[in-house]
């Protein structure tokens, strides 16, 4: 075979391992919001992003990191990775600021993140950040949500 015809085979099996991943990572979103709408039937949303990017919860007690599902709704703020199936959900009155950072855990966002500070039920202090856009929008509503 000649060169130009093992590059045109190397492009279509390059492409089409592409799309195949395209096709996982959106069938996986898709399903994650769908989950959640059942879950959370009738609530209200104020803001929704399927594909925000968690820094970290650097934390012992609670492990997520990656991207998932993120969910503000009057009453909480609610994350829910896409892979593996796992979630939280923080009350706006565990909420003890909200801001943006550019850097978290070690991990510089492509986009400003929006920076929790929040308490556990138990009282521990945590803190995490979204890779999201319009985070100054997310602050802004957060905070006015709380008063």
């Amino acid at each position: 075979m000649s060169g130009w015809i093992i590059g045109i085979i190397s492009v279509l099996f390059g492409v089409g391992i592409l799309v195949l991943l395209f096709h996982i990572v959106s069938r996986a979103a898709r399903r994650t919001a769908d989950e959640w709408r059942r879950e959370n039937m009738g609530a209200e949303v104020i803001f929704f992003v399927n594909g925000a990017n968690c820094a970290a919860f650097p934390g012992e007690k609670v492990r997520l990191r990656g991207n998932g599902l993120l969910v503000l709704t009057p009453e909480a703020l609610h994350f829910k990775l896409w892979a593996p199936t796992k979630s939280i959900r923080i009350p706006l009155r565990n909420i003890i600021a909200a801001d943006i950072v550019r850097k978290f855990a070690g991990r510089w966002g492509r986009l400003p993140m929006l920076h929790i500070v929040f308490r556990t039920e138990i009282g521990e202090t945590l803190e995490t950040a979204w890779t999201v856009a319009g985070a100054k929008n997310w602050v802004e509503e957060i905070r006015r949500l709380k008063g």
